[in-house]
């Protein structure tokens, strides 16, 4: 089996980082949380950032098994089925919130009109390709536009530094504000169960491990300022701009002779949502694959296909449906598999330590 290496494995973890944070979460948490918002983006990271050393530990322990073999030799079949339909609709959801809100940006800033179908034929075969051509195919993909959208995220950062900014107001929410925003956004994070999920195909030789803490914390480091850049350009109506990245180049978009810039945004919004879309769907196939060992990646991919097209005219249709959604029942799932899978393998690791420690033990 061809793997990937941990810098492609770090670019993965990097677009999975971005999803669901740069267009409309700093709106969406302002309206709870103000600029405090910001404190709550780095208690959420804080919690994902634990699920790393977990899975650095139990790829050492494991390094060439797969995550379904783990959990069905410990936990058992069915209970392996439910936690992997769990994850399969955590993906799911994942991958219809992302293309809801870009679509959303895509058809104010661009189209003006529904673009539905046009979107749909743009991007579905294009997803569909990666899942079949497999993970070490769309990672390399990644890599060779990596450089390319992380000059345009920084380019949309420096640039709002020429528009009035200033200080944001902060320790202006309550507590129960502060946990609110805690619960109601859990659902855009979990950003690390990716890694466990392709555990089996990924190569980390002694030493490279420390390079997935440094994309991690790079990616993170790049939301904050996003955050901190937004709330400092709009300190009063922070909860009306609904994309991010794109808004902090409002003002600026005529720059000189240079014409328009928040062309950059739109490019680099549309390669990280493509790249967010292959890595969630081809999460959904692997999961649905797992479920279904009789079946085919073929079988996933329409399945995905007919349920997303049919969830469109549910939710995207109606995109305060899905946003609603996903702040106040997808958090239960979210919790699930951002917090409770993990503390699950983490106990498998605590046990085997002791086994491993009881058998060396005896030995002496």
């Amino acid at each position: 089996m061809k793997k990937i290496s941990v810098r492609q494995c770090g670019m993965i973890i990097v677009m999975c980082i971005f999803a669901n944070k740069i267009l409309l979460m700093p709106s969406l948490m302002y309206q709870q949380t103000s600029a405090d918002s910001i404190f709550v983006l780095i208690t959420l990271f804080l919690l994902d950032f634990v699920m790393l050393p977990i899975f650095i530990k139990l790829k050492e322990s494991y390094p060439d098994k797969k995550l379904y073999d783990i959990l069905k030799d410990k936990l058992g079949v069915v209970i392996t089925k439910i936690i992997y339909i769990a994850m399969l609709c955590f993906f799911f959801f994942k991958c219809l919130l992302v293309f809801s809100v870009t679509y959303v940006y895509f058809k104010q800033q661009i189209y003006q009109d529904e673009f539905i179908f046009m979107a749909l034929i743009a991007f579905l075969p294009v997803i569909n390709h990666a899942v079949i051509s497999g993970v070490r195919a769309f990672s390399r993909t990644i890599e060779l536009f990596f450089g390319v959208v992380i000059a345009g995220f920084i380019v949309c950062l420096v640039i709002s530094l020429f528009t009035p900014i200033s200080t944001p107001d902060f320790f202006i929410s309550s507590g129960k504000e502060f946990f609110s925003a805690l619960y109601n956004h859990i659902f855009a994070f979990g950003d690390f169960i990716i890694l466990f999920l392709i555990m089996d195909r990924i190569e980390i030789k002694k030493g490279q491990a420390k390079h997935l803490y440094f994309y991690s914390i790079f990616a993170m480091i790049l939301v904050v300022i996003l955050f901190y850049l937004f709330y400092a350009k709009y300190q009063i109506t922070a909860f009306m701009h609904n994309n991010a990245l794109a808004d902090l180049l409002v003002f600026s978009v005529q720059f000189n002779a240079i014409g328009r810039l928040d062309i950059i945004a739109m490019l680099t919004i549309m390669f990280i949502t493509l790249f967010q879309m292959e890595i969630f769907n081809y999460a959904f196939c692997d999961c649905f694959v797992n479920i279904f060992p009789l079946l085919n990646k073929n079988y996933s991919i329409v399945v995905f296909d007919i349920l997303f097209c049919i969830l469109y005219y549910v939710f995207i249709g109606r995109y305060e449906t899905m946003v609603t959604s996903a702040l106040f029942w997808l958090p239960y799932l979210a919790i699930v598999i951002n917090y409770l899978l993990p503390i699950v393998l983490l106990v498998i690791l605590i046990i085997r330590r002791r086994k491993i420690e009881k058998k060396d033990k005896n030995f002496v």
